[in-house]
């Protein structure tokens, strides 16, 4: 928004031994007294919209969660999952299946929820992120984890407030891991999508 002034008092000299000094009239002191009051008040006007076009400048905006949407490309760890067009399913057959799968966050984001998308007939299926350190033989550390229940889901957990949901790509990797054990040989189970939930710094 433009904020301008465009003065609109100009002074009319008097005239010696001409005009007559007076109060009332066109050309009277009250007249053109009350013409800078005027003045002045439409000075302080514009000086009430700079004030609050410099204080829109200086607050800071509060950033806006970002969510980042998953296909699941889930890497062998035990059992397979068959992947298929959109998502990842238990071979007919199995029992059993899991997978990990490298996930990319904006570093110095905090985590905020995990969500996983899909369906399961039975057995015990839990899908969870990660977060470990550069370092070899450094072990693995849960971030936030879900566990699924029975028949179609949608489901969201939220992540623990703390220095570790703060996202830290100069120590750590981070990535999902989706584990399933005990489903029957025929039962459904299958992945949908994963999302995570993250507030940039």
């Amino acid at each position: 928004m433009a904020v301008t002034y465009t003065p609109e008092f100009r002074h009319k000299d008097w005239v010696d031994n001409v005009d007559r000094v007076r109060a009332a009239g066109d050309n009277g002191f009250n007249v053109r007294f009350h013409a800078l009051e005027a003045e002045f008040a439409r000075i302080a006007d514009i000086m009430d919209k700079v004030s609050d076009a410099l204080d829109a400048l200086s607050q800071t905006p509060v950033p806006k969660p970002v969510k980042f949407t998953l296909t699941p490309t889930l890497i062998t760890l035990t059992d397979p999952w068959n992947h298929v067009f959109g998502g990842a399913d238990k071979p007919s057959g199995a029992t059993d299946a899991s997978g990990m799968m490298s996930v990319t966050l904006p570093h110095g984001a905090t985590i905020r929820e995990l969500r996983a998308c899909g369906r399961k007939d039975s057995g015990n299926l839990s899908v969870n992120l990660r977060r470990q350190s550069l370092a070899a033989g450094s072990t693995t550390e849960l971030l936030v984890g879900l566990t699924l229940s029975n028949g179609n889901f949608d489901s969201s957990a939220v992540a623990p407030a703390g220095a570790a949901s703060k996202v830290d790509n100069d120590q750590f990797r981070y990535y999902l891991t989706a584990e399933l054990d005990g489903a029957g040989s025929t039962a459904v189970v299958s992945l949908t999508c994963f999302q995570i939930t993250c507030v940039p710094s």
